[in-house]
């Protein structure tokens, strides 16, 4: 213990006697250390934290599956045969999307929840934060659950909410409980959750309507791959009952309730995390090259303490001391970089991302600091010591020329490469997805989103319970926007372009002979007769929906390119007919009277789907009520269109005061949201191929000045033999540049050989892309250069004389 406490002492008095190496040292370690553990701070939070109900390992989401289309929802039927059959579970509950209109108070709030089954609550093994969650004796009840985040906006916090009556769509919901603060709903940004009644719904005998998000239990041994093939056997029985409705395409599967939560957010964090891995090698090989600079000075040092006994042991421990220490530092400092860090991530990170109310820094992130400052440590600090302790035998203590084995030259050259190699391959995936997200804001959208305001109204049942009741609103509402100073179109639609949410309906063109069950899926937007003006969606062929196509008349459709060229070819489809099932259970059959362009809905990256719109004024009685539940209306405008937000919000208000207007945004926030992952993505790696890179620079810079250091004598002698200042000048440059030259070309294959983990995040582009590779390239080479060329300036102002008389 006493020779540790010497070595630590000493290890200290070393580096307080190099202020600029120490500092230098202990800020990269901040930054790589900080910035390592930040990301793993948002995995931690996002992917590694068990969810917060009991034995979550054993919950799964269970979805059905199409080959065209992503993970499905189930239909009311559908889940209580699957629940009846099933042997794999303790039980099958689930929820689904359920928005209400809160009044009562000073003012109407719109709501984002969800309706769950009664068990949904005990197979989850979720506790409630105050009061209790729901039961089996609740599925009938007019009961509400509360989110931690409602609890505190709406009521303050208070803990008396338990019992108050909440107004939820015109009628009265008791409070009976307030949720944790870590519980993660299925449906994104819930904050009020009812009991969904199975016994009475109306859609219980609807096998094609597919709105529920079932989640289950699995029994103690069962796995989920096991609980997939018995869902898989039940499908195709399923099948052979209801082929109309139960496709020869369809399928179902269950998965980890937790991987169904995070999506494919869980992909993306773990990508960047292998990319703040990489930045934690570049800033080793620094320190490590950083090291043996420092330690240029001290063969004479370590050669005297050999001589006085000191062991190759020894030595090495010293060293390695040397480096712990500095690591120890680094990650003290890097904690409150991290700190930093991780709400800098959670400002910039999109809104979509899950978990975020638990990322924040815990004993495990600490732990996780500690370990990796440790291995940086030994990491950075090994290599060096091993080499100094083996230098320091060979000169003697009288000696003071250094040779080729003890300046280090070789090693600091390796490192040197692994610096540039790593620092090329993260370089290179920041060009790649900067390239791409380029390409990506170059798509063509379908639609105009500049100066378009959305706004989403919801109107009570209870309120409007008839359609005649809906048009008197919605003519009331139509003529207050239209009066709004700016506002050029008015336009409403069940859905706006990549909001997330979608509806659609198989169909047929008359005349094709199509199995049941085999039908082609179309996207079904419900739209008013203004909504391609709005929008500024392109009609290809025939007309836009006017003021006669009315309940009346001659049932239309819009349909878009994409559907017009699968179906119709070369042909013109005006003028054929569609038979359009409604949920699987009505036929409607429409006339095409027009084409538009297609229209992103999805995302900028994904192809446009089949569309067809129908107008507003068409649809049966019973879709209207629904769809006043769930209406955006759209305004287009002179100016910027959040200038007349307030004056929205005042006509709908003046309209109707119980009718809160919610999700009010630009159509141009719409798409920014729609590619915020991305955008955060690319931030965090250009980040981070920035820091290595300038890491990589300083490699070089302090190689190169070492180098003239080292070889004053032999640059004397050249230049007393004749040599130019800029022959010399030259020669050392040639020699800084050739690890730098090593290191990129093991960058590009290594960055080649990569190049397919990041073919899911690019769009556009190939992952190894020559134009990318060229430019990164041409970057490392003129950063190399400059580095190198600093340094060997310096040999023009070396006097030969002075250069030989040095020891």
């Amino acid at each position: 213990m006493s020779t540790l406490h010497h070595d630590v002492v000493v290890a200290l008095r070393r580096l307080r006697r190099a202020p600029i190496f120490t500092t230098g040292a202990l800020l990269v370690l901040a930054l790589a250390l900080g910035v390592n553990t930040a990301i793993f701070t948002l995995v931690q939070g996002v992917i590694l934290r068990p969810l917060p109900f009991r034995d979550p390992e054993r919950l799964a989401a269970l979805s059905t599956l199409r080959p065209d289309t992503d993970r499905g929802a189930w239909s009311l039927p559908n889940l209580l045969d699957y629940r009846a059959q099933s042997r794999s579970f303790e039980g099958i509950g689930a929820a689904f999307q359920w928005s209400a209109n809160v009044t009562g108070g000073d003012e109407a709030e719109r709501l984002q929840g969800m309706r769950v089954t009664a068990n949904y609550f005990d197979l989850l093994g979720a506790e409630a934060h105050i009061g209790r969650t729901l039961t089996a004796a609740d599925e009938r009840a007019a009961v509400a659950l509360l989110s931690d985040g409602l609890w505190r906006r709406r009521f303050g916090g208070d803990p008396a909410v338990l019992g108050r009556a909440m107004i939820l769509n015109g009628d009265a919901f008791t409070v009976i409980g307030v949720l944790r603060p870590d519980f993660t709903p299925q449906i994104r940004d819930a904050e009020v959750i009812v009991p969904f009644e199975t016994s009475s719904d109306p859609r219980r005998d609807n096998r094609a309507l597919g709105f529920l998000r079932p989640i289950a239990r699995l029994k103690p041994g069962v796995t989920m791959g096991q609980a997939s093939e018995e869902l898989t056997a039940i499908t195709a029985r399923l099948r052979k009952m209801y082929p109309e409705t139960n496709g020869s395409d369809l399928s179902a599967t269950a998965v980890p309730l937790a991987a169904d939560l995070i999506g494919q957010t869980g992909d993306l964090l773990r990508r960047l995390s292998g990319a703040v891995v990489l930045l934690l090698l570049v800033a080793c090989a620094n320190l490590a090259c950083l090291q043996l600079v420092q330690a240029s000075g001290r063969t004479r040092e370590l050669a005297t303490r050999v001589a006085l006994g000191a062991t190759r042991t020894r030595i090495v421990r010293q060293l390695i001391v040397e480096s712990l220490l500095l690591a120890a530092a680094g990650g003290l400092a890097g904690l409150l970089v991290a700190r930093a860090g991780v709400a800098a991530l959670l400002a910039i990170s999109p809104a979509t991302l899950p978990r975020a109310n638990e990322v924040a820094l815990d004993v495990y992130t600490v732990l996780f600091n500690a370990v990796l400052a440790l291995g940086a440590g030994v990491v950075f600090g090994l290599a060096p010591a091993v080499h100094l302790s083996r230098a320091a035998l060979a000169p003697g203590i009288g000696s003071g020329r250094r040779t080729a084995g003890s300046d280090g030259r070789r090693l600091r050259s390796v490192l040197i490469a692994v610096e540039v190699a790593v620092s090329m391959v993260l370089i290179v995936a920041a060009g790649l997805l900067a390239r791409s997200f380029v390409s990506i804001l170059s798509v063509d959208p379908g639609f105009t989103s500049a100066h378009v305001l959305s706004v989403r109204l919801s109107l009570p049942r209870t309120r409007y319970a008839h359609t005649s009741d809906i048009d008197r609103f919605y003519q009331d509402l139509v003529g207050r926007l239209h009066a709004i100073p700016g506002a050029r179109e008015v336009a409403a639609a069940n859905v706006v372009p990549l909001n997330g949410y979608y509806a659609t309906a198989d169909f047929e063109v008359e005349g094709d002979s199509l199995e049941p069950g085999q039908l082609p899926e179309s996207h079904y937007r419900m739209v008013s007769s203004g909504y391609f003006r709005t929008l500024g969606v392109p009609l290809v062929r025939g007309r836009a929906f006017d003021d006669t196509d009315r309940a009346n008349s001659t049932p239309v459709v819009i349909v878009n390119r994409t559907l017009a060229r699968k179906h119709f070819g070369q042909d013109n489809p005006i003028g054929h007919r569609l038979i359009v099932h409604d949920a699987g259970t009505k036929t409607r059959v429409v006339e095409i009277v027009g084409v538009c362009g297609d229209i992103r809905h999805r995302g900028l990256d994904l192809d446009p789907p089949m569309e067809m719109f129908v107008p507003i004024a068409q649809v049966p009685d019973a879709t209207s009520i629904w769809l006043a539940n769930n209406m955006y209306w759209l305004v287009a405008t002179d100016g910027p269109p959040l200038n007349v937000a307030n004056a929205v919000r005042r006509a709908v208000a003046a309209v109707d005061p119980q009718v809160p207007a919610s999700f009010v945004r630009s159509m141009d926030q719409w798409l920014e949201s729609s590619v915020a992952a991305r955008r955060f993505t690319l931030r965090l790696i250009v980040f981070f191929a920035i820091a290595a890179l300038t890491l990589a620079a300083i490699g070089v810079y302090s190689v190169a000045a070492s180098v003239v250091v080292m070889r004053t004598r032999e640059i004397g002698i050249r230049a007393a033999l004749g040599a130019s200042p800029q022959g010399l000048t030259r020669w050392l440059v040639i020699n800084g540049l050739f690890p730098v030259a090593a290191g990129m070309a093991a960058g590009l294959v290594m960055s080649v050989l990569a190049s397919p983990l990041l073919s899911g995040m690019l769009y556009g582009i190939r992952p190894a892309d020559p134009a990318t590779l060229v430019a990164v390239s041409a970057l490392f080479g003129a950063t190399g250069l400059a580095a190198a060329y600093i340094p060997a300036r310096r040999a023009r102002r070396v006097d030969p004389i002075v250069a030989l008389s040095v020891e």
